[in-house]
């Protein structure tokens, strides 16, 4: 009866763009999808009757829908549901974590920076990048060469005409052109802008032929400064393209997507090579039922690197048979270089299957017997505190998954000063901070200490009101382990199970020391550059953001710093350090 009343109540649902979504009697969603002819695919799971289709039609209450223009609406309203509701029946898109991306605005001026999430539809993103040293390579190559505005001024032509804005430091260090003041073009900055884009979307080679052109024409001309800065952006840009791995002396470009099934878990490896090179890769896993099969985790594959990349690559090859998706066709290759990429994608899926799931549950299975646990700690967190006679003391905390760590998670925290020398008092103002808000509880906590810090984590704990939170402290030398209940243990010094904890504790006082000796060098600098008269807060703040230490500061030339700080205040300083 409940399935009748629900389809008569669907048929009003239009034939368009949208995404659907079923919702249970306690108003929870439990599916979400999308589809370009939203009642057909709707209706579909009344008919279909897989095993999948009968649990959702079988909980749905009513149905839910929205309207949206077009496919790449569709597909971004539905990760954005999925990722705020977490449905029961939706696989892949629920996971949060997100990797850093390289953001173009939709200005009359862009604006390029690095975001964390994707925040505007109408902006450009390009990513998400694994590899942070890769994604901070390109941000200052472009910074370098192709000089854009970082200011969020509205450059109209209104407002530029009307000169209701003035030039920066930026433009004055040369990384900006100055377009709030009209003294760049918007054809000459958008020249920039697509130049950029060619780098982000790796397509290097048309770049470099491209700027080759440039330097015959410089040098022809006879401007040789000219020439030489266009050679210097070739080598950086060869360099940036040696960070990828060449795959194929072809330039290619190719979505590869290796699916297998183990242990009762999917699998997939996801690579992306464009003109032949490795830009991208990713490993997907989601653990089997009923629900499930491999054509559909596939495909939720599919839907999350199309939300992630905004777009799939017209060459894509996997080592299953599976019907197209959205317009686009799958080829299975017996033979030649798409085979050699298939091989690649396998044996680097096969690597994450040995290196994430035997040894690391192994070393985390040893950890829960020997702590006498009750679950596996998957989530270790670890406290240390830092500080020197009392001063610029700072607390860590950091964050182990599966036994490896997740810097992401890391967090520090500037500690009140009237805590001053207290170990005890620190531990507890720290771990109350932490776990305020009682999100992201861990399966395990860690104390760099003995049986007083230990003490102090269970009276911020206490405070709390958390139970059945896990604690435990290790005190150095002895590494006597503390427990909850003032019982203690010392484990084998090879045993898995020390190693582990010793190294979540030793990354907590490596984290610990680097934020303190960052926050005293800052005090440092501050103090000695507020002992020089003429030389006021604000100045103070660009010149530690622009040269970090005071040893650079020291060492700047007197028109260095007369373009930084101006005229009168660059020659104080000058004058200061050198005579």
């Amino acid at each position: 009866m409940l399935e009748k009343s629900l389809l008569l109540k669907l048929k009003n649902i239009p034939n368009n763009f949208g995404v659907y979504v079923f919702y249970n009697k306690q108003k929870k969603a439990i599916y979400i999808g999308k589809s370009n002819k939203l009642r057909n695919r709707v209706f579909s799971y009344f008919k279909k009757r897989t095993q999948k289709d009968y649990f959702i039609v079988k909980s749905t209450f009513f149905v839910d829908y929205f309207l949206v223009k077009n496919e790449n609406d569709a597909f971004f309203l539905e990760n954005n549901l999925i990722k705020k509701h977490q449905p029961k029946y939706n696989v892949l898109l629920k996971d949060d974590k997100s990797y850093p991306w390289l953001c173009i605005t939709n200005d009359r001026f862009p604006r390029v920076f690095i975001a964390r999430r994707k925040t505007n539809s109408n902006y450009l993103y390009f990513g998400p990048y694994v590899n942070k040293k890769l994604l901070q390579s390109l941000y200052n190559f472009i910074v370098s060469y192709y000089p854009i505005r970082s200011c969020n001024y509205n450059l109209s032509k209104e407002n530029v005409f009307n000169k209701k804005y003035k030039v920066c430091l930026d433009f004055h260090l040369k990384k900006c052109g100055g377009p709030c003041e009209g003294l760049q073009s918007e054809e000459s900055y958008k020249k920039n802008i697509e130049s950029i884009k060619f780098v982000l979307r790796g397509h290097f080679l048309k770049l470099i032929k491209d700027l080759e052109k440039k330097i015959i024409y410089y040098s022809n001309n006879l401007m040789f400064e000219k020439a030489e800065e266009i050679k210097n952006q070739i080598i950086s840009l060869k360099k940036l393209k040696h960070k990828s791995i060449i795959i194929s002396s072809k330039k290619i470009d190719i979505d590869c997507f290796y699916v297998l099934e183990k242990d009762g878990f999917f699998y997939v490896n996801f690579l992306r090579i464009i003109e032949g090179s490795l830009t991208f890769l990713k490993n997907f896993k989601i653990k089997k039922s009923k629900n499930i099969n491999v054509d559909f985790f596939l495909k939720s594959v599919l839907s999350t690197v199309f939300v992630d990349f905004g777009n799939l690559s017209k060459n894509i090859i996997t080592n299953i048979e599976i019907s197209s998706f959205y317009g686009r066709s799958f080829f299975v290759p017996k033979i030649g270089y798409k085979k050699e990429i298939l091989d690649l994608s396998y044996k680097n899926l096969i690597n994450y299957i040995n290196k994430n799931n035997i040894k690391d549950y192994n070393f985390l299975n040893d950890l829960k017997l020997d702590l006498k646990l009750k679950e596996i700690p998957y989530r270790v967190e670890c406290f240390d505190i830092s500080h020197m006679g009392g001063k610029n003391s700072v607390g860590s905390c950091v964050v182990f998954k599966n036994g490896k760590p997740s810097k992401k998670d890391y967090r520090f925290f500037n500690i009140n000063s009237f805590v001053g020398i207290n170990d005890y008092l620190a531990i507890e103002e720290v771990v109350y901070r932490r776990y305020l808000n009682k999100k992201n509880l861990p399966d395990l906590i860690i104390i760099d200490g003995g049986k007083g810090q230990l003490s102090s984590a269970k009276k911020a704990i206490k405070k709390l009101n958390l139970k059945g939170l896990k604690c435990i402290s290790i005190a150095k030398k002895e590494e006597i382990i503390y427990f909850n209940n003032n019982q203690n243990l010392i484990l084998n010094k090879k045993s898995n199970s020390l190693k582990l904890i010793q190294q979540i504790r030793d990354e907590a006082h490596r984290f610990c020391l680097k934020n303190h000796r960052k926050k005293r060098d800052k005090d440092f600098i501050n103090s000695e550059l507020n002992n020089i008269k003429g030389i006021g807060k604000s100045s103070i703040k660009i010149l530690i953001k622009n040269f970090k230490t005071i040893e650079k500061i020291k060492s700047l030339k007197k028109e260095d710093l007369i373009l930084i700080i101006g005229n009168k205040k660059g020659k104080i300083l000058f004058d200061f350090f050198n005579n």
